[in-house]
């Protein structure tokens, strides 16, 4: 035994030393590697002023609900806005009377999205001109109407834009 010591301790000694170096290599690149994951990590977790890396996440989860929220009432809005806005258009020009030249009287049908609104008529003569209002609810005559009155209601119900019609 002391033969083997001595023919070979010598490379016994210098591989253990190449492997304790290799092993203290490799343990001080992995502790680097750590320390630079850890600095990453600490970085990572500080938020703009100092929070926490989770409260900012809760903060921004909170953010977007509160967001989409405050976007269901503005949709809700919105339709009541479409609903309440003017959607359909009817207009009929006429010639009530025989001795005044030309289609200078209307009718014009102004619905909103659940047909409510009013139909305006303007009746000219030589003698001058009169305007009407009348309401409508839910597409149907609420007072007597003109046959150029409903013709511009069926008009704007009928139409998908807006239409211009003559009426003799």
């Amino acid at each position: 035994m002391t033969a083997f010591w001595t023919d070979y301790g010598f490379y016994l000694w210098l591989l253990t030393s190449v492997l304790l170096g290799i092993i203290g290599g490799v343990t001080f690149h992995l502790s680097r590697r750590l320390k630079e994951t850890n600095a990453r990590y600490t970085q990572l977790i500080q938020g703009v002023d100092g929070d926490k890396l989770e409260d900012i996440w809760l903060g921004r989860a909170q953010q977007v609900t509160d967001h989409e929220d405050r976007l269901t009432q503005l949709e809700q809005l919105s339709r009541q806005i479409q609903r309440a806005s003017i959607q359909h258009v009817g207009l009929i020009r006429f010639n009530p009377f025989e001795d005044v030249g030309g289609d200078q009287s209307f009718a014009l049908a102004l619905l909103d999205g659940e047909q409510n609104g009013v139909v305006v008529s303007s009746i000219y003569s030589r003698s001058g001109g009169r305007m009407y209002a009348k309401p409508i609810q839910a597409g149907a005559q609420t007072r007597v109407l003109s046959e150029e009155e409903e013709m511009a209601i069926a008009l704007a119900l009928n139409a998908a834009t807006p239409v211009l019609s003559n009426h003799t």
